[in-house]
């Protein structure tokens, strides 16, 4: 029952993209697939029959991994059971979990072992979860690349990404930023206005303190700009700056002429399809998306992924 019921999930996925999308990026999963599947990227099959497919089902669950924080209270000075954010709660999300997100948005291409390459979930339905598992798995089947992580490898990178974790606490002040970048970057996935200030508001934190004003974060993020627009950069930083401070006050109107402003002068050859979206929201898509590479390469600097993963990458 339970095979039929992840069958049906997984059947169910493809036809939604087929309607989204037009295609399925997922092989039809039946038996030859899946004990492709478990013969391909999980390898040693000795003393398993891979007779059926709730075999093959059976042998994906069992060489799932299971990770938690290791911690005590000790380790932990600020906080306990009642304040502890990394603790599980019955009504909220699971933090590892968007820590998870975290790193994966920190991901650039030169940090591709930082990467994780992986399904992490902290739902205890399989029905929920495999559906993601087969597809990942049967994708690294269909590209032939071979140079997907192990096991071993992934296992590594996440101990590396907790010493980065280690090495940004410092101090409580630390502990609260860190629970408010983890909470922007779980929802970080609507590019809108608020998605804008939020982004922006991350990129205040970590580079401002509180005794400079918020024009002063040109000179830090100017550089990255730079790399962009070349010499026109100054302007772009001062509008993206502008634009912000217009959410911030409610300032719709006014967000909307220096929004313009940006396309007119930095989206010129922009090919916007209005059967996808309005030409603002074209604006909006463009620039969150620039202000969250801005933001990752930030976080990187601020999490020391370069110091803690050089030697992975040199």
């Amino acid at each position: 029952m339970v095979v039929l019921d992840i069958y049906g999930k997984i059947e169910f996925n493809r036809k939604e993209q087929m309607i989204k999308y037009g295609k399925t990026y997922t092989d039809v999963f039946d038996f030859t697939i899946a004990k492709k599947i478990v013969e391909t990227n999980i390898g040693n099959t000795k003393g398993y029959t891979l007779s059926t497919l709730e075999n093959c089902i059976d042998y994906i669950i069992e060489n799932m991994i299971f990770i938690e924080f290791d911690y005590d209270y000790s380790d932990m000075p600020f906080f306990d059971w009642t304040t502890n954010f990394f603790d599980g709660r019955f009504c909220e999300e699971d933090y590892s979990e968007k820590l998870v997100k975290l790193f994966n948005f920190m991901n650039p291409e030169k940090h591709g072992r930082a990467h994780f390459n992986v399904i992490y979930s902290s739902n205890n339905d399989y029905l929920s979860v495999l559906p993601r598992v087969t597809s990942l798995l049967s994708y690294r089947i269909r590209s032939g690349f071979k140079g997907f992580k192990t096991k071993e490898e992934t296992i590594y990178d996440l101990k590396k990404c907790g010493e980065c974790l280690d090495s940004f606490l410092q101090t409580e002040d630390d502990y609260y930023k860190l629970d408010f970048i983890v909470e922007a970057i779980n929802k970080n996935d609507d590019y809108k206005h608020y998605h804008f200030l939020r982004v922006f508001t991350i990129l205040e934190m970590l580079l401002l303190n509180k005794k400079q004003r918020t024009k002063e974060i040109d000179y830090y993020i100017n550089p990255i700009i730079k790399r962009i627009y070349n010499e026109e950069s100054e302007q772009a930083t001062k509008l993206l700056r502008q634009m912000r401070n217009k959410v911030g006050h409610g300032d719709f109107i006014g967000f909307n002429k220096k929004a313009y402003d940006f396309a007119n002068k930095y989206m010129k050859n922009f090919q916007f399809d209005y059967s996808e979206y309005s030409h603002l929201n074209w604006i909006l898509l463009h620039t969150c998306c620039l202000l969250d590479d801005i933001l990752k390469e930030v976080l990187i600097d601020k999490f020391n992924l370069d110091k803690y993963f050089e030697a992975v990458h040199s």
